[in-house]
């Protein structure tokens, strides 16, 4: 029997697979996954060091998030009044809501020790307290929302050269009116010390208007405190974080079900990039998942009939289809950028609809010059012509060539 010359064929799948490796690596390696921070050298969940059964086991993920909103997150009615009201009571808002709000910065300082951090003295992982007012001259404890910026987001906008550490906060922030996106969050853990739920205040300990919060903070804009208009010294309009890998959702007793698994990509250039490179990179593995199966079926044809499979696969034509691919899932991340203010690559339905713009565009492309070869400049040419006599890979593609051996069909899957 003719032996089979393989290793070339090995080599080629071995390239192949090593490309796609590769691919699936730098797009996993975009995706932050902060579910479990490091703090103090330990893995900090979003249910920090609370126990089980108690209130703060229940509320820590919720102050933990660190997806950012998208525009059908935001109430866009709520306002800084109506958070500070003495009707700002446990469930007058959803605490799956985004809100943005303007107000007064009246004071800037690190968070105590809290369950919810692991309890780590480390002011990098400590909260940032924020009290908002609305102007600089109601400022008594009855008038303050407190927003506060979390180790997780903090850690997010490091990575993109965004600074947040509370130093820094005070610094820039105090004195100053801003304007802050965040998520709504109740903290019912001080309704003891808030006006709204103790307006009393027999012990005289109340240092916050009510329990409602914005919590996570996930974005800062300074504001000329006369004009009201974006000052030189802005801090970012919207977020710079990118995609965060995909977590389980995390359950809640308290009706405010959040899946913190939807993290989004804000609308920058730098953001719009990313979405298109990471859009060519999966279109580039929906073309290798028809190069691989293609490639086994022209391997399974070549020992069937004893020839060699080097002589049915055309190389240039699978990096050419790769290629290919690759520029699908690019115009495909274009598109994406342009038709939506945020794209979540940690939505499966994301991920699979960007390879199959790669497997099915690839496919159609080739079809296209393989039936109007003239069209494409004698594409069919050294292997050019996208299947030549060899067929298709998976529903119609093609492995990659021409059928070098007459009659062979091998190229066919």
């Amino acid at each position: 029997m003719y032996q089979l010359a393989k290793p070339k064929y090995y080599k080629m799948k071995k390239l192949t697979l090593l490309f796609l490796i590769s691919c699936w690596c730098l797009f996993t390696y975009s995706q932050q996954d902060l579910s479990n921070l490091n703090i103090d050298g330990q893995a900090c969940s979003l249910h920090g060091t609370s126990k089980e059964g108690s209130k703060e086991y229940d509320l820590n993920p919720l102050k933990n998030r660190f997806n950012f909103p998208t525009k059908q997150d935001f109430d866009n009615t709520i306002t800084l009044q109506n958070l500070i009201s003495r009707e700002a009571i446990k469930g007058k808002f959803l605490q799956n809501k985004a809100v943005e709000i303007t107000g007064y910065v009246f004071n800037v300082k690190k968070g105590g020790t809290e369950t919810c951090n692991c309890k780590t003295t480390d002011p990098l992982f400590m909260d940032t307290h924020i009290e908002l007012t609305p102007n600089s001259t109601e400022t008594g404890a009855d008038k303050r929302l407190i927003v506060e910026v979390t180790p997780r987001i903090r850690e997010l906008l490091e990575g993109q050269g965004t600074d947040w550490s509370t130093e820094t906060l005070v610094s820039k922030l105090k004195g100053h009116l801003v304007k802050i996106q965040g998520w709504l969050f109740y903290d019912e853990i001080h309704e003891p010390q808030a006006f709204s739920t103790n307006p009393d205040n027999a012990s005289g300990r109340n240092w916050r208007a009510s329990c409602w919060e914005i919590h996570p903070i996930t974005s800062i804009e300074i504001l000329d405190p006369e004009e009201g208009m974006a000052t030189e010294e802005n801090f970012p309009s919207s977020a710079t974080a990118f995609t965060s890998k995909a977590i389980a959702p995390v359950s809640f007793t308290n009706n405010s079900s959040l899946n913190t698994s939807s993290m989004s990509t804000p609308s920058t250039p730098l953001n719009t990039l990313i979405i298109i490179l990471i859009g060519a990179i999966l279109g580039a593995v929906g073309q290798g998942m028809r190069v691989i199966v293609g490639m086994k079926k022209v391997y399974d044809e070549a020992m069937k009939n004893s020839t060699p499979a080097e002589q049915l696969i055309e190389y240039r034509q699978i990096t050419f289809s790769l290629i290919i691919g690759f520029a699908i899932g690019g115009v495909a991340g274009v598109l994406a950028a342009v038709s939506s203010d945020h794209v979540s690559f940690s939505d499966k339905s994301v991920v699979i609809a960007f390879i199959t713009a790669g497997y099915a565009g690839t496919d159609f492309i080739e079809g296209f010059i393989k039936k109007y070869p003239n069209v494409s400049g004698n594409a069919g040419k050294g292997g050019a012509n996208a299947g030549g006599n060899g067929g298709n890979a998976g529903g119609g593609g093609n492995v990659g060539g021409g059928t070098k051996a007459e009659g062979s069909g091998a190229g066919n899957s």
